[in-house]
């Protein structure tokens, strides 16, 4: 069917003419006959056409005709005519049938809330389905624990921080001697016990090994290669037996409960060394990330048992012991298949079983070639990720302390750090350890046209250190002040693989070793750290636990937010 032509014949055209003359008639009869009417008034609208030429005649200048304003405007007015012109044909439509003239309302006694316009409907939507979300902040007298390294501190202040990066002999002194005698300067009589000796104290931290000419933390593979340390034995060779003492010694200290943690900084992976009674732990813990399947697989090997507490439940204990195998066989085939160990015991085996049912010996090994690849490919999928994180504890964190005591592979032969073994930090004095400190910068920061107090601290952060220095400024200065992190990304895991074992510690409360956190602290009394900071520590509570940002103080009510 042809689409009908837009062109008119003549009689269509007279058509429309007679039609548009008829309703102009109409329309006026319906004009005077509601005139006529002695009970009803009506108000027509005219509208008349201004033919003004003495702004011609005066010279003035014409307006464009084509120009947008006056195109609204005109639009603006026809607009209006064709409304005041509805409402006429309304009154005398209502006029001839007799009907009562419709009251109306002033313009602004309109109840525009009824209208059923698209916008009003919209709004009438909007209000039924939102739902107000009103963040409420919430306040906080401490600071939870954090075991992510961090990098770098940014304190921001509207007034001065009570420090300042130029220190006198008595400060220095006094701070460097409070560090190393675990002392606490704010009640000692003998030592300076200003903020700038007690922030000195904060920023001091004990490392092996220390190379002037390597940043051993964080490890970064932009640094140029050492030429002399990827060619030298000797020096290999004894970087590394020095190494092995402080290893040594740091791991005799968390067993003795003489030091409440400490980090082995790597090439490819950290690892956090956490002494039994530290957030309510009952044995020695610790924690690595990131790990890879060939990692973990030497573990097993090496017979160091361990859990991935940031995997699925149903994944969660990688290796078992063989009486776990025994009873549980549906779960023992799943972790055997998933990390590729060999069953064992009075089971089955798969090949005879298969032989059996007529396959020949080609087909078999297909079989197991292809079942290999899948275990292989669920195995790597969390690798260098968060889901990596492996958990060794109490008699296997010893086990783990062999392997790496041994581990020939924590030493790179070659690159930027070849022949340099990891770095290990702690808050306490061990043998071999180097005392370092903090760099810290101060600024002055103008934004809006005010003027904020800033202090920035770059090296490995401990989490005792935070608190320290949050501690200091909190009972010398007066002022509100935000902190900002960044975090050594590889330990993030840690505060969240923290806060799930101690969730399980907390729900174990039928075990024997249950009744020995109420001596953790007592234990720990020897650590190095002050004793409400020890108190914090020891806490069973999963909410001590959380990784940080950003922190804001408020000093009107002492509490925190983040």
């Amino acid at each position: 069917m042809d689409p009908p032509s837009p062109w008119k014949t003549p009689n269509q055209v007279m058509q429309i003419h007679k039609l548009k003359k008829r309703k102009k008639a109409l329309q006026e009869r319906m004009k005077q006959s509601s005139n006529s009417i002695p009970t009803e008034t009506s108000s027509t609208s005219k509208t008349s056409v201004n033919l003004d030429f003495s702004r011609i005649l005066n010279g003035d200048k014409r307006k464009n005709p084509f120009s947008k304003t006056t195109a609204q405007q005109n639009k603006k007015v026809k607009l209006d005519d064709t409304i005041q012109l509805d409402e006429s044909n309304d009154k005398t439509l209502f006029a001839l049938l007799n009907l009562p003239k419709v009251i109306e309302k002033p313009p602004h006694e309109v109840d525009t809330e009824k209208l059923s316009t698209f916008s009003n409907l919209l709004q009438k939507f909007t209000a039924e389905h939102t739902v107000e979300n009103k963040v409420i902040e919430k306040k906080y007298k401490k600071l939870p624990i954090d075991w992510a390294l961090k990098t770098k501190l940014r304190l921001m202040s509207a007034k001065p921080f009570p420090w300042t990066n130029k220190l006198k002999a008595s400060e220095e002194a006094s701070g460097i001697t409070g560090f190393v005698r675990c002392l606490d300067t704010t009640s000692s009589s003998t030592l300076d016990t200003s903020p700038r000796a007690r922030f000195h104290q904060t920023c001091l931290y004990w490392q092996h090994p220390h190379l002037p000419w390597l940043n051993l933390f964080p490890r970064s593979g932009r640094v140029a290669a050492t030429s002399f340390l990827a060619t030298n034995e000797e020096v290999k060779k004894a970087l590394l037996t020095e190494w092995t003492e402080s290893f040594r010694s740091l791991f005799q200290l968390l067993r003795a409960l003489h030091c409440p943690y400490f980090y082995v900084c790597g090439n490819t992976f950290t690892c956090l060394f956490l002494a039994a009674g530290i957030c309510g732990m009952t044995e020695p813990t610790a924690l690595i990330a990131p790990t890879t399947r060939g990692f973990r697989q030497t573990l097993r090997q090496e017979d160091v048992e361990y859990t991935m507490p940031l995997r699925p439940d149903q994944k969660k204990k990688m290796n078992t012991s063989e009486e776990d195998r025994k009873n549980s066989s549906h779960d023992s085939c799943y972790d055997t298949m998933d990390t590729g160990e060999h069953v064992s015991g009075d089971e089955e085996d798969p090949h005879e079983f298969l032989s059996q049912m007529g396959l020949e010996t080609d087909e078999i090994n297909k079989i197991n070639n292809a079942q290999a690849r899948l275990a292989h490919t669920a195995e790597s999928t969390v690798d260098n990720a968060a889901e990596s994180l492996v958990a060794v504890r109490g008699v296997d964190a010893q086990a783990l302390f062999n392997f790496l005591l041994n581990c020939k592979s924590l030493v790179s032969p070659n690159g930027p750090f070849a022949g340099v073994p990891p770095t290990l930090l702690s808050p306490t004095a061990f043998h071999g350890g180097t005392l370092q400190s903090l760099k810290v910068r101060e600024n002055v920061i103008l934004s809006d046209s005010k003027k904020y107090y800033s202090i920035e601290l770059r090296g490995p952060l401990l989490p005792t250190a935070l608190h320290s220095i949050f501690r200091v400024l909190n009972t010398t200065s007066n002022a509100q002040y935000s902190a900002t992190f960044a975090h050594h990304q590889p330990t993030l895991a840690f505060s969240w693989a923290a806060k799930v074992i101690s969730e399980d510690e907390s729900t174990k409360e039928n075990e024997p070793n249950h009744f020995a956190k109420a001596f953790n602290k007592e234990n720990l009394s020897d650590c190095g750290i002050s004793e409400d900071l020890l108190t914090h520590f020891c806490s069973s509570e999963t909410n001590s636990i959380l990784s940080l940002d950003s922190v804001k103080y408020n000093s009107e009510d002492d509490t925190f937010t983040w």
